[in-house]
């Protein structure tokens, strides 16, 4: 997934109003350009295009580190790319001249695990404790009970092998293979208790 944008970045020391008005503006773009959400960890290649001579000789402009945060701050929620920036596991950032392009960016994402870009529509979280929320695809209808009873069963068996003293990496092989988020990393998200669906019928 790439983002080619020919609006220089802001960065961490832009007012907040630039800020803002950066965020939408490309928070709109992305929103508007793709349908997806990535719900596994990622890699962002973020290239800055500056003008050599800007990049050495002023001490005005930025370092890359400083432009990064807004960048992905503009592509995480739910009408986003992301779910929550902690997702990025591996960042790589550097600066070159502009060539035909021009002035501005390009960011690359790459999910670390395979089949792990879904539709944004309808997706919604299920909570089974405050660390621990996973998602629920939209378009599930009467099936959800069903997902969620899935996810509980996993849950329930890691609990138990947790009380019966066996050690937590080893617990964790039962749990869901989709990543779980905690609750508080994902204000903007619809999110239900697992009590809200009940068990269904055999």
């Amino acid at each position: 997934m790439d983002i080619l944008s020919t609006v220089a970045p802001v960065t961490l020391q832009a007012t907040p109003s630039r800020r803002r008005d950066f965020k939408d503006a490309l928070g709109s773009a992305v929103t508007a350009a793709t349908k997806g959400i990535f719900t596994h960890d990622v890699e962002v290649t973020l290239i800055w295009f500056i003008e050599e001579a800007r990049r050495y000789q002023t001490h005005l402009v930025a370092d890359l580190d400083n432009v990064l945060k807004p960048i992905l701050d503009a592509v995480t929620g739910p009408e986003a790319l992301l779910i929550d920036d902690n997702q990025i596991q591996s960042i790589k950032a550097s600066w070159m001249t502009p060539g035909l392009h021009g002035a501005g960016f390009q960011l690359t994402f790459a999910a670390l695990m395979r089949e792990e870009y879904v539709s944004r529509q309808g997706l919604a979280f299920v909570e089974f404790s405050a660390d621990r929320c996973y998602m629920l695809p939209g378009g599930l209808g009467e099936h959800a009970a069903r997902f969620v009873a899935s996810y509980r069963r996993m849950v329930g068996a890691y609990q138990d092998m947790l009380a019966a003293g066996i050690h937590e990496e080893v617990a964790q092989s039962v749990l869901p293979i989709a990543r779980p988020f905690p609750r508080a990393r994902l204000g903007r998200f619809p999110v239900r208790h697992h009590s809200e669906f009940a068990e269904p019928l055999a």
